[in-house]
Formats: C-alpha cells, sequence, structure tokens
C-alpha cells in the first residue's frame, strides 16, 4: 500500500478522502467533520457521480487541499480504492480499517480524533 506524500500539504490537515459508514448520527459525523476539518459532506452515490465525470477526482481534491467525506455502507465497494482513510465509526470509536497515511487498524475515541493520530506527524 502506498502512503500519501505529506510534503504537498500545509498546516494541521492533509488533503484527503475519508470514507466513513453511514449509520452515524448526526452529532458523531458532525464532530468527525469539525475535529478532521473536513471541507464537504457526500454520500457514496454523489462521490461515485464525480468520479465518473472526472476520473481524475480523487488527485483534484488531493491538490485543491480539500477534505471530502463521504458517507457509505461498507458493503458499497465501488470507489473504495480513492480513500485515504476508512473510518468504522461505533460507540464513539473510530476504528482506521484503511491508512494511506500510516498504519491501519488502529481505533482512536471520536471526541479526541485528529490527523497526527494516523501517523502524520
Amino acid at each position: 500500500m502506498s502512503f500519501v506524500g505529506i510534503s504537498r500539504w500545509r498546516g494541521i490537515s492533509p488533503p484527503a478522502i475519508v470514507f466513513v459508514n453511514h449509520d452515524l448520527t448526526d452529532d458523531v459525523k458532525n464532530m468527525l467533520v469539525r475535529q478532521l476539518h473536513i471541507n464537504e459532506v457526500m454520500d457514496g452515490y454523489v462521490f461515485d457521480d464525480r468520479v465518473a465525470a472526472n476520473p481524475g477526482y480523487a488527485d483534484l481534491v488531493h491538490h485543491s487541499n480539500l477534505r471530502i467525506m463521504v458517507v457509505r455502507s461498507f458493503f458499497e465497494m465501488q470507489n473504495r480504492n480513492l480513500a485515504d482513510l476508512v473510518l468504522f465509526v461505533k460507540a464513539g470509536l473510530a476504528s482506521a480499517e484503511v491508512n494511506k497515511f500510516g498504519p491501519p487498524g488502529d481505533t482512536f475515541q471520536v471526541v479526541n480524533i485528529h490527523w497526527g493520530q494516523f501517523a502524520l506527524f
């Protein structure tokens, strides 16, 4: 698995495409948006449509220094290869199923989650 080059981004948050499970409460989703400095939240259908319209959409997100959250079922595997981070969130914990910034498998409390936990710093 390749790691996303971190030399391209500035500041505390890298550009990223983050997939999360679709059964989140609004409070948890809003907390992730705030904690991870997410620029846009969309469902899997919108993301897939954007990728179909522009196959370079993931590169556009990274070059524009954006962080998008894609909310979708974990059974939907379409375009999962474009995700930099795949989080499964349940009971206040977020498990990194896929992590292109560092090793996957770690679990973090949502209330304290930040980019540094994903082996960026």
